[in-house]
């Protein structure tokens, strides 16, 4: 209608004027609305634009958190499975109710033999065995406590993986409104681990009981002294057991003597300088006071619960090895003594002839010490004997020892005889000879003087003899020369009867007689015809050898006696005139009798006498002296024979008493009437016989007879 109205016919302006206000008043509401429809509109799109951003936000960080998670899953899941542990739950009846994937791995155990078991029923052995550790654990589960690595033995009857050892360490778990609802936790299997430490105990434990069965001592110390370990030897040498000596050493800080300090700071010296050491001996006292002498070796030692470094040590035992090269030492210088103390000559040699022993006398015969002359060719240093190196290559191959007797050797230009034997040596596929060297000059001597000797027995026996005879006609001499005097002599009656009755004025014949020295001339003859008897008397008493007997002796008759007979004696007259020398006497008139074997004495003393003369004699002495001195030296009576001789040097003098010393020419003397001498005084009187002398003063010969009756 509107419509028509405006297109048919114009309206008046007042109703076009109303229609236009009531179209605008229509209009503005419609215009409000329809703005506030739009408002409404961009409002809602914005905030549903803002929403929609929200979401995708929330989305897109939704998914980010799914991606990390899923991320952190799987990164949790290739850990858990790179790892060596697994994860487990338990319900609250402390069943098994989940296994992750590992355990299996680990374990070579089914899950479905362990899912809704409890944890002791895989166990029943270790149950048995241990039912206390158990224990514990099940209170611990029963309190709904954490526990930590908690170790056991999983049997499964005869299934694949049994006999596990597993370690598992657990907390409890709670729900939303905190209830209980089992454990979950994580586990690992140890089995290799157990075996590896089981092994390695049986191993200490074999290592053990093999350092127990050492007899040698050895043990472990700090740098204080505290023993870290022993073996059974060690804590025996201190009386105390293995474990009592190690807690001893801990708590004892101090308790340390002299000898325990050197070796402490012996110890501390290995362990500041790192080196070893050996000390070759050193002493130690064990728990019963005996001491030990030990050969120690001194290790560096780390002891993994320990900061700083400790000493290991082994001491051996050498006592025994010690006293049984003593022994062995003391047995060879005993040994050595013995051959030393032999009189002859020893050399030791091998199959070549090198020297390798050598006795004392051996040594001062060649100038040599043993080791001095070990290794040497004997040959060298005995070239006297050194043809005997055929003999010793010879006795070492037959294994029978060859001699050779009477060896002539020269010494310092005297002339000596010895018997050379040489001996094999077989030992311990070594071989070798001892050559040894008897010096039989003596006995060489002594068989020339046993002929000698037998025919001076013979002229001995012809001298007493003719002594008997001779004593026949000086007894008719001595009887005429006597019946003579007294046939003339004018006071008896029946000479002047006879004298008168032939006519023959008897003092007229003793004036002749007297004049002509007749009547001397037969004094001459009766004295000499008695000094013959006594002399004949005195050397059939000197011939008379018989035992010894000691008696009550005058000294200076004996001396007297001695005299007498060195002025008649043959030899000493063939070689100077015994009257030519003049005699002194010095006698002690306070000693006249000693108590001796009056033959013995002689014998000595006519010795000394023959000596001094025939001395002096070679000498050519001007005025040739002997001096015969007697006197008391309590407890000894003292007799001295003193010449104005040559005298003797240093040298004569150390060998005057030897047995076949002699300064005189070959043939002159034997070398034996001093030796004799010395011991008809030293042994036979229990005396002493001695000689002071120096070149060209004479020579002084003392003996000394005991004044008692001890002979």
């Amino acid at each position: 209608m509107a419509t028509e109205t405006v297109a048919g016919a114009a309206p008046d302006m007042n109703e076009w004027l109303t229609l236009l206000h009531i179209t605008f008043w229509l209009l503005i509401p419609i215009v409000l609305i329809t703005i506030a429809s739009l408002l409404w509109s961009w409002l809602l799109r914005r905030r549903v634009a803002h929403r929609t951003r929200q979401l995708q936000r929330e989305l897109s960080e939704r998914q980010q958190a799914e991606a990390a998670l899923r991320e952190s899953e799987g990164r949790f899941r290739d850990v858990t499975e790179a790892a060596s542990d697994w994860i487990w739950e338990m319900d609250e009846n402390l069943r098994f109710t989940y296994l992750s994937e590992r355990f299996y791995a680990l374990t070579g155990i089914a899950p479905q033999h362990v899912l809704g078991r409890a944890r002791w029923e895989l166990a029943p052995v270790d149950l048995s065995s241990n039912p206390q550790k158990w224990r514990q654990h099940q209170e611990i589960l029963k309190k709904r406590q954490p526990f930590r690595d908690f170790i056991y033995c999983a049997s499964i009857g005869d299934r694949p993986g049994q006999g596990r050892y597993l370690k598992v360490s657990g907390k409890p778990i709670y729900d939303g409104q905190g209830r209980f609802i089992g454990y979950r936790g994580t586990g690992t299997d140890i089995t290799e681990q157990v075996k590896a430490e089981t092994a390695l105990q049986e191993s200490e434990l074999r290592l053990r009981r093999i350092i127990d069965l050492v007899p040698h001592m050895i043990f472990a110390k700090d740098r204080n002294g505290h023993f870290l370990l022993a073996n059974r030897a060690a804590a025996a040498a201190y009386g105390l057991t293995v474990e009592e000596l190690v807690n001893r050493s801990q708590s004892v800080v101090h308790e340390i003597d002299e000898e325990a300090q050197r070796m402490l700071a012996d110890d501390r010296q290995v362990i500041d300088s790192g080196a070893s050491k050996m000390i070759a001996e050193e002493s130690f006292t064990d728990h019963t006071g005996h001491v030990r002498i030990m050969q120690t070796i001194k290790i560096p030692f780390s002891e993994p619960s320990l900061n700083e470094t400790a000493v290991l040590s082994v001491a051996i035992d050498i006592t025994e090895q010690k006293q049984a090269k003593e022994e062995v030492a003391r047995m060879r210088l005993y040994l050595k003594n013995i051959i030393d103390s032999m009189p002859s000559v020893l050399i030791g040699v091998d199959p070549w002839g090198y020297i390798t022993v050598l006795n004392q006398p051996a040594e001062q015969a060649c100038g040599a010490s043993w080791e001095a002359a070990q290794g040497r060719f004997f040959g060298e240093l005995f070239p006297q004997l050194e043809n005997q190196f055929e003999q010793v290559r010879q006795a070492i191959r037959l294994g029978s020892p060859i001699k050779t007797p009477r060896m002539t050797l020269e010494d310092q230009g005297e002339l000596h005889y010895a018997d050379v034997m040489v001996y094999p040596l077989i030992a311990d596929s070594a071989s070798g000879a001892v050559i040894r060297v008897d010096d039989v000059t003596a006995r060489v001597r002594i068989e020339s003087m046993m002929v000698q000797t037998e025919k001076m027995l013979s002229v001995g026996g012809l001298a007493a003899g003719m002594a008997h005879e001779i004593n026949n006609p000086l007894g008719a001499i001595l009887q005429g020369s006597q019946n003579i005097l007294r046939r003339i002599a004018p006071d008896m009656p029946q000479n002047r009867a006879v004298a008168e009755a032939i006519g023959i004025d008897l003092d007229r014949l003793n004036r002749y007689l007297e004049q002509r020295r007749v009547l001397h001339f037969l004094e001459g003859i009766r004295e000499a015809g008695a000094r013959a008897a006594k002399i004949v008397a005195d050397m059939l008493s000197f011939s008379r050898r018989s035992e010894s007997r000691f008696t009550p002796v005058d000294l200076e008759e004996l001396l007297e006696t001695v005299l007498r007979l060195a002025a008649s004696d043959y030899d000493l007259k063939k070689k100077y005139d015994f009257k030519r020398i003049t005699i002194q006497r010095d006698y002690d008139p306070a000693l006249r009798i000693v108590y001796c074997d009056k033959t013995e004495i002689e014998q000595v003393i006519l010795n000394l006498l023959k000596n001094a003369a025939q001395a002096m004699a070679e000498e050519g002495s001007s005025s040739p002296t002997i001096t015969l001195c007697t006197c008391r030296e309590p407890p000894y009576a003292l007799i001295e024979v003193i010449d104005n001789g040559p005298g003797m040097d240093e040298k004569t003098l150390k060998r005057i008493f030897e047995p076949f010393f002699t300064t005189k020419e070959v043939g002159s003397g034997t070398g034996l009437g001093l030796s004799v001498s010395y011991f008809i005084v030293t042994e036979q009187h229990r005396g002493r016989l001695s000689v002071t002398s120096k070149p060209g003063q004479g020579a002084c010969f003392s003996i000394r007879l005991p004044l008692g009756r001890e002979t």
